[in-house]
């Protein structure tokens, strides 16, 4: 599936002006110690919390097994039940008490009673765990409060409560994560540890990588980064011309690299048998079962020879869009209008381009190289498509008919004047690959709406 061989003008130095916060100062070697020990602090806190509601699991088990899986768990549900029952006179004498003050008795306060009324003769009865015998309690009262007289509750009421309560042939795991563990002090610790540890985690990652989140905070979904919103000028285009041109773009993501092999037969497999033909870059043959799966050491090339509507497709399988020709040269040109993604000066060992190279090679093989949004391989490998035609009309739904649709970039036979952030060049849009005489390699990557 590899690419074969394959057979700047303009004014670079348009200034693009800023929005407000996007052009942070690097994170400071106080302020990145000071948040790598805000995380480790949020760590041990999360390890602590983890750790004492491992062993409250433990704790509670034996307490669980004795009420539902032991040989007299029978015995000893009927011991909670006396109990429980024994205790209903003194809960009926509190109701007729709360009565004579002539208020209406809510469900919730009758519930509070039979707990309370319960609690002390329920721990005499069986020494399990306070903390187990609140939530049972507490699940039994409720299951009894909508009686309006305490006195009619009789003991085979009381045994289902139970039974409902703790149902037989339930795995105590899965009742922990299903019922018990909510509410519980331990637990809230442990809830309140992982928040804190994440808001750490996020603090320090902003510093180490404030391309991944917008200027109000807004973080780039898996994969991506964060190209800030803002006034643009961009152009004038060389190539396939265009003037220059004022846009006001909102913030948004746009992938890290362009889609790759692997990627891309994600989304072909991932579509019926019949449908995947059509979808299929130009050169790929499927196995006998009909998947499409590249070579091991083909995985990470970008895929290419996609036409527009392959691309679009892939897109909004993966909840994305292509970006707009605009987007794309705001997040290669950066707040500054670079002339080229890592800056105003061409250097060969930064991109994979025409001077040396003779085919695509792995997405990120050039890390050194970003642009100022973080994005890689923006310049060389293979072109990339957008969403705009080549009069600056975006698309939003597959072209028809011949139109012409924007590529930027270049690619790994580009000359260095197509690798600029500024030249752009067109396809066409509509099944540019059927022609077995256009031999332009064209991959794509995505953009999504903060």
């Amino acid at each position: 599936m590899t690419c074969a061989r394959l057979l700047f003008s303009g004014a670079l130095l348009a200034m693009l002006r800023a929005p407000a916060g996007a052009q942070e100062k690097p994170a400071s070697p106080e302020a990145l110690a000071a948040a790598e020990a805000a995380v480790v602090a949020a760590r041990n806190e999360k390890d602590l919390a983890s750790a004492g509601l491992e062993a409250l699991v433990y704790d509670l088990a034996d307490d669980y097994a004795a009420l539902t899986s032991d040989a007299d768990a029978p015995a000893r549900r009927q011991t909670l039940v006396l109990a429980m029952h024994d205790a209903l006179p003194s809960a009926s004498a509190r109701l007729t008490a709360e009565l004579a003050k002539g208020r209406p008795i809510l469900r919730g306060t009758r519930r509070q009673i039979l707990q309370e009324a319960f609690s002390d003769p329920v721990a005499a009865a069986t020494p399990v765990d306070p903390r187990f015998a609140a939530f049972l309690l507490r699940r039994v009262a409720e299951a009894l409060a909508g009686h309006e007289r305490f006195d009619d509750i009789t003991s085979e009421q009381i045994l289902q409560a139970i039974d409902t309560t703790l149902p037989a042939g339930r795995n105590w795991y899965e009742f922990w994560n299903q019922v018990f563990h909510e509410g519980l002090p331990e637990a809230e610790r442990l809830k309140t540890a992982l928040t804190a540890y994440e808001a750490a985690g996020v603090k320090l990652d902003r510093l180490q990588h404030p391309e991944r989140y917008g200027t109000r905070g807004e973080a780039a979904p898996p994969g991506m980064v964060v190209v800030p919103g803002g006034s643009y000028e961009l152009g004038p285009n060389a190539g396939w011309q265009r003037p220059a041109r004022h846009a006001r773009l909102d913030a948004f993501a746009i992938d890290r690299h362009e889609v790759t092999e692997g990627e891309y037969s994600l989304f072909l497999n991932a579509q019926p048998v019949d449908k995947r033909a059509a979808l299929a870059p130009r050169g790929w043959v499927p196995f006998d079962t009909g998947d499409y799966t590249p070579e091991a050491d083909e995985r990470d090339l970008p895929v290419c020879y996609v036409n527009w509507t392959q691309a679009a497709a892939y897109a909004a399988w993966a909840g994305k869009r292509l970006p707009t020709e605009d987007e794309w040269e705001a997040a290669a040109g950066g707040v500054d209008g670079r002339a080229y993604p890592w800056g105003n000066e061409f250097h060969s060992g930064l991109c994979n381009g025409a001077e040396g190279a003779t085919r695509p090679l792995p997405v990120e093989s050039f890390p050194q190289a970003p642009a100022a949004c973080g994005a890689l391989d923006m310049a060389g490998n293979v072109w990339e498509w957008t969403a705009t035609l080549e009069d600056g009309t975006n698309l939003e739904h597959p072209p028809e008919g011949l139109v012409n649709v924007a590529i930027r970039g270049g690619a790994f036979d580009s000359r260095r004047e197509e690798l600029a952030t500024r030249y752009r060049w067109t396809a066409p849009g509509n099944d540019a690959f059927a022609s077995p005489r256009y031999t332009r390699p064209i991959g794509f990557r995505c953009a999504k709406d903060l």
